[in-house]
């Protein structure tokens, strides 16, 4: 039996066949095509063709030629610019992005990333102070400083001009700033809301660099550190992002930037099969390894050295940290799941609540984002500091966890975030009665049935895996929400050979499937309750996507497990 429900998407048969005689494409094809609503050829040029001309004019971003009009004067008048980032990659991207721009202007510009466990989320007095310090007459925040009414006045006090590029959404008031980028702001015609807060920043670039006429490329440069930001922010691949992404992977793969190629390297991933999967998979942690348990203005150092020695030399300590980071997350996680096993009754509990005052702060949301794939529940993890409780939530579909959080707001000193992401804090005299009340409230606002749901694309035959329909799932790259990869089923299959456990934990099944056709790599990750049924010399069913793997100089098709059933335990 399966730990999933396998959940077949509804297939428009007439569109299908629209499609297929239209372009000439083999059913396969157009299959995945009607379920992505790629049924025209206008449609298709706009999906398929990533063309920069098509990204959105920033003009159309509320405040823009404001905030443009403000850096320009601050070049005129020699006056000192901070930037403030976030400590995650998005943060540091941002602040890596306007500093790197607004020193091929000649501004001079600094930047400040706070201390994820010492300040936390978003601008603080302490950032507004070393502004001061250094003199500088503008800041500009990256990420952050949607919320921020009583930093910004402060800063205003100070004779500091502020302008927010941000895109997490606004509360009730809005912070008094020279000027508010944001498309999530209520009043701003963007046309769209999906961009992170590197693309904000980048935008930003765009507008002054056409003010100052200067040659576009002195910013699509840039694309690099946008793609990677918008990857690890989970934001959604439609639109201009799928721009964005697909432009910014050309340019990692060129290695222009010093700093993203000294990782890419010490990452082992400088090869033609780079995917925004693997960068968010292999790079991107090590990205957020810096701030996770040290100081993430290393990210922005790597991301504007010129200097490979210095790059290379921070690559090798952030990979150091995240080796680092990978150990004590573990640790938390067997930690967090001995908690469940013997404290927490699952039938009762619609969202887990979990909380130790030795974990550390940095791992905290890694653990919630692991226990959530677990049990497929929203979780939050929160870690103790001073008397306060600070926690990580992740969400599912269909919970917007800051709405649950929103309902509980009189026990919460602070929180915040996206619906499938948010911080918070709380005092520890709360815990019992915050842990009860946004039980109720997920009792109420989640179905019945939580067993987690594996979303079929279509169902495949192996003959139908060949070099057109692999060359055509390329082409739909990049992936993400959105934008999800296709899943398949292949039933009643027998023919199974080489089955292993790889890795270090041996938690890796590989095993080949032998056909008529060709002979084909499954590989499944944390999948070793499955090793069993491979031996058992029974047909089975398999849920999967396909990769194609470059391995020494060579590509080759690689199914990656979802699930593995036996046929005869199939519900038909």
């Amino acid at each position: 039996m399966s730990n999933f429900i396998w959940k077949y998407k509804k297939l428009d048969d007439t569109d299908i066949n629209k499609i297929s005689d239209e372009f000439k494409l083999p059913q396969s094809i157009a299959t995945i095509m009607s379920l992505k609503k790629i049924n025209t050829k206008e449609l298709s040029r706009s999906f398929f063709y990533h063309d920069l001309n098509n990204l959105h004019d920033p003009m159309l971003m509320k405040d823009m030629d404001k905030a443009i009009e403000r850096v320009i004067q601050a070049k005129k008048s020699n006056q000192v610019i901070l930037i403030i980032g976030d400590y995650d990659t998005d943060g540091t991207s941002a602040a890596a992005i306007l500093q790197l721009y607004f020193q091929s202007l000649n501004i001079d510009s600094y930047y400040y990333i706070p201390h994820r466990q010492k300040e936390g989320y978003g601008i603080s007095k302490k950032a507004i102070d070393y502004g001061i310090k250094i003199g500088a007459q503008l800041i500009i925040s990256c990420d952050c400083g949607i919320t921020a009414v009583d930093q910004i006045d402060y800063a205003n006090q100070n004779q500091l001009d502020f302008i927010v590029t941000d895109h997490h959404k606004q509360k009730d008031k809005l912070p008094n700033a020279y000027a508010i980028l944001n498309p999530n702001q209520h009043d701003c015609a963007y046309p769209f809301k999906g961009l992170c807060g590197a693309g904000v920043a980048f935008k930003l670039c765009l507008g002054i660099n056409t003010a100052l006429d200067n040659h576009i490329d002195n910013v699509f440069k840039y694309l690099d550190l946008v793609a990677i930001a918008t990857t690890a922010d989970v934001m959604p691949v439609l639109d201009e992002n799928r721009i964005i992404i697909s432009e910014g992977m050309k340019r990692i793969i060129r290695g222009s930037n010093k700093g993203i190629k000294s990782l890419m390297n010490v990452s082992n991933l400088n090869n033609p099969g780079l995917t925004a999967g693997k960068l968010g998979y292999w790079f991107i942690p090590k990205i957020n390894a810096a701030g996770r348990l040290g100081d993430a203005s290393r990210a922005v150092k790597l991301f504007t050295t010129s200097n490979p020695q210095l790059a290379n030399e921070i690559a090798i300590d952030l990979e150091n940290e995240n080796n680092k980071r990978k150990a004590i997350t573990l640790q938390h996680e067997n930690e967090a799941i001995s908690i469940i096993n013997s404290q927490i009754n699952l039938d009762d509990q619609k969202i887990i609540i979990l909380y130790n005052q030795n974990w550390h702060f940095g791992i905290i949301g890694i653990v919630a984002s692991r226990i959530k794939e677990l049990y497929n529940r929203p979780t939050i993890v929160m870690t103790e500091e001073d008397g306060v409780y600070k926690g990580s939530c992740r969400s599912i579909p269909g919970y917007d966890i800051v709405e649950a959080l929103n309902s509980c707001s009189d026990l919460l000193d602070n929180y915040g975030g996206h619906p499938m992401a948010a911080g918070l804090s709380i005092k520890k005299e709360h815990l019992e009665n915050f842990s009860s009340n946004i039980n109720n409230h997920a009792i109420k606002n989640l179905s019945a049935d939580l067993t987690p749901v594996i979303s079929i694309d279509s169902e495949l035959k192996l003959s139908e895996i060949n070099d057109r329909f692999i060359n055509f799932l390329n082409y739909l790259e990049p992936f993400g929400p959105g934008n999800s990869k296709p899943v398949f089923v292949t039933k009643d299959l027998k023919g199974i050979s080489n089955v292993q456990l790889l890795g270090k934990d041996r938690e890796t099944l590989k095993f080949k499937l032998n056909s008529t056709h060709s002979d084909l790599d499954v590989i499944g990750f944390r999948m070793v309750e499955n090793y069993e049924k491979l031996l058992s010399g029974k047909n089975i069913d398999i849920a999967y996507t396909i990769d194609k793997n470059y391995w020494n100089g060579q590509y080759s098709t690689q199914l990656v497990l979802k699930d593995i059933i036996f046929s005869d335990d199939r519900k038909n």
